[in-house]
């Protein structure tokens, strides 16, 4: 993500990508690190360079792509709200998105020279070959395409196979469509009870109640005890165990 924000700052188009095979300082969300197995993953970043206003669906659209990868090989994955691509409650993808606009703050470079633009990078790392068993890093509740398809599986397929779907969702909003109503049916944390932590250790707020639904901007809306919604934007979201 960091070389994608060099090329921003030297003018590089919407939808450039690109690919590692192997990353030092991998990062989710939270200041997180993505751990992988040089060689065996996808680990990529695109930039896009859409209106502000679609700024808001770029993360939905990366983890629809994921789990339409995985759905094309034939693996039933789901979301977890509101963007870890999971297949049976195990990590399969994780996909983070960052955006800037005007001046680049450490460089004073302009990243986009339209005022209702702004330059965002999604970043996706994809269990492609990863076996969680034989990783040197820990790994819980983690599975791969190769995993859940018993083989070894081609990268480069599975690389066309998301560039594709990103392209067609990226397509659909700078259109004037909407890939909400897609996500939505694949995100598998409504009609489950959660609680959501949100704000820095130490300073963190938690809210109990039923995955009700999500808005138009793909909030998550939590019914509290006393029947009362809460629109979440953002947040780490633990599901309660079906038993």
């Amino acid at each position: 993500m960091d070389v994608v924000w060099q090329l921003a700052r030297d003018g590089a188009a919407d939808g450039t990508v690109v690919v590692a095979d192997h990353q030092s300082a991998g990062r989710g969300r939270y200041d997180r690190s993505w751990e992988s197995v040089s060689g065996q993953d996808i680990l990529c970043s695109v930039l896009l360079r859409p209106r502000v206003a679609l700024a808001g669906e770029l993360l939905l659209l990366a983890a629809l792509a994921v789990a339409d990868v995985a759905d094309s090989l034939g693996i039933n994955a789901g979301i977890k709200w509101p963007n870890d691509v999971q297949v049976a409650g195990k990590k399969l993808a994780g996909v983070i998105a960052e955006s800037r606009t005007g001046p680049d703050t450490e460089s004073g470079d302009e990243l986009e020279s339209e005022p209702d633009r702004i330059a965002a990078v999604i970043g996706i790392g994809l269990n492609v070959n990863f076996d969680p068993a034989q990783a040197t890093v820990e790994a819980p509740n983690a599975t791969s395409l190769s995993e859940e398809l018993g083989r070894q599986v081609d990268r480069l397929e599975v690389f066309e196979l998301l560039m594709r779907s990103l392209d067609t969702h990226y397509s659909l909003i700078t259109a004037g469509g909407t890939v909400v109503s897609a996500w939505r049916e694949k995100l598998t944390t409504l009609g489950r009870e959660v609680t959501v932590v949100s704000g820095k250790t130490g300073d963190s707020t938690s809210l109990r109640g039923l995955a009700h639904d999500v808005d138009s901007i793909g909030r998550l809306i939590v019914r509290d005890e006393n029947g009362r919604d809460w629109p979440v934007s953002a947040g780490e979201v633990t599901v309660k165990d079906i038993r």
